[in-house]
């Protein structure tokens, strides 16, 4: 098994680390658009999005079903890539990181102008949980807002977002939650 070392020995061990950075930032944008885009997938991607108030725990607030499937997609790329262990331990620990600061009710004030340049902040992912169907089919991003800039996805909105899915009002326990994909009311993702 490969681990990628980024010491002097090997000079290349950091260009691949960033390299494979890239390349799964890059798949959770196009995974994370498919999930809006695919009546099957938004169905359990549907359940992240049902929170009405966004905050921290929203973060990890994912189907089981769309965790797995994510997972087998996945697996392929990584192989493919040769994405090693400590790159896909680097990328992973990021990606939580971001994703619990940007699914939090924390104000980055003036700091988040610069820090939106490179991240997605909370200013950005509150947009795209937004009950607006004009504002949710954008800003995808997982960690690096440049793809929603490059695939011209990126959208900010001034003035307060209410969160949540009107199919989702009733359901606040974990079993109602982990039935909603068996429903027929999800009409919701990309157009």
């Amino acid at each position: 098994m490969y681990v990628c070392s980024v010491s002097s020995a090997e000079p290349f061990g950091l260009v691949r680390v960033v390299l494979s950075f890239l390349a799964l930032d890059l798949f959770s944008y196009l995974w994370h658009r498919a999930n809006h885009r695919f009546a099957l997938l938004w169905r359990f991607h549907a359940v992240h999005h049902s929170d009405s108030a966004m905050d921290v725990t929203t973060a990890g607030r994912f189907h089981v079903v769309e965790l797995g499937i994510a997972g087998i997609v996945r697996l392929p790329l990584l192989y493919l890539l040769g994405v090693s262990t400590t790159a896909l331990l680097i990328y992973e620990t990021a990606l939580v990181m971001v994703s619990m600061m940007h699914h939090s009710t924390i104000a980055l004030g003036r700091f988040d102008r610069i820090a939106r340049t490179f991240f997605v902040t909370p200013s950005i992912h509150s947009v795209h949980h937004s009950r607006d169907s004009d504002l949710y089919a954008c800003n995808y991003s997982s960690v690096l807002s440049v793809w929603d800039r490059l695939f011209r996805t990126f959208h900010l909105t001034r003035g307060p977002v209410q969160h949540g899915l009107d199919t989702h009002n009733d359901r606040k326990s974990v079993r109602s939650l982990l039935a909603s994909p068996f429903h027929n009311d999800h009409n919701r993702g990309e157009q």
